[in-house]
C-alpha cells in the first residue's frame, strides 16, 4: 500500500493498492460513510469495493478509474467544450445527486473517455447550486478561457 496523497488539515490519506485506490479518514462517521457508500452503489455500481470503520478512523476503497488527469491536457477551446459538456452530461447521468467538485484532477481521460473520481461531496444540490459551482470550478481550471470556449 504505497500512499498517493495527503491532507493533513482535513484528515485525509488517499493509498494505492495493487487493484484499488483507499481512501482513510480520521474521523468516524460511520451514518455518513455508510450513506456515501448506498448512494455510490445506486450511481456507480461497482465503484465501491469495501469500506468500513475503525476507534479512530474509516476507509473506503474504490475501483481504480484508467485515464490521465484533465488537468495535465492542453486547455484548448476543444478541450474545454469537451470538459464542460462531460461535465453537463455527468450531472445529468447521476441526478438527482451530483459531484459537486468538478477539479480537472477528478476527471479522468482516456481516449475519448472521460470518468469523474472522488465522490467524496456527492449529495443533493439545486439546479442554480450545481451549475454555479461547475462553473466556478471550470473558470478556476480555464480562467478566462472558460467563458469564451463554451460560448
Amino acid at each position: 500500500m504505497m500512499l498517493i496523497k495527503e491532507n493533513k488539515e482535513k484528515g485525509r490519506k488517499v493509498y494505492e493498492l495493487s487493484d484499488r485506490f483507499r481512501k482513510v479518514w480520521i474521523t468516524v462517521e460511520p451514518e455518513r460513510l455508510e450513506q456515501h457508500v448506498v448512494i455510490m452503489n445506486k450511481i456507480l455500481p461497482g465503484y465501491v469495493i469495501d469500506w468500513g470503520s475503525e476507534e479512530t478512523s474509516q476507509f473506503l476503497d474504490v475501483k481504480k478509474v484508467l485515464g490521465t488527469p484533465a488537468s495535465k491536457f492542453e486547455h484548448t477551446p476543444e478541450f474545454i467544450k469537451k470538459v464542460y459538456n462531460f461535465c453537463l452530461d455527468n450531472i445529468e447521468e447521476t441526478s438527482p445527486y451530483a459531484h459537486f467538485d468538478w477539479v480537472l484532477s477528478n476527471i479522468m481521460v482516456d481516449g475519448d473517455k472521460m470518468r469523474m473520481v472522488d465522490w467524496d461531496n456527492i449529495g443533493i444540490y439545486s439546479k442554480e447550486q450545481i451549475m454555479n459551482k461547475l462553473h466556478s470550478d471550470l473558470t478556476s481550471a480555464f480562467g478566462d478561457k472558460f467563458d469564451t470556449a463554451i460560448l
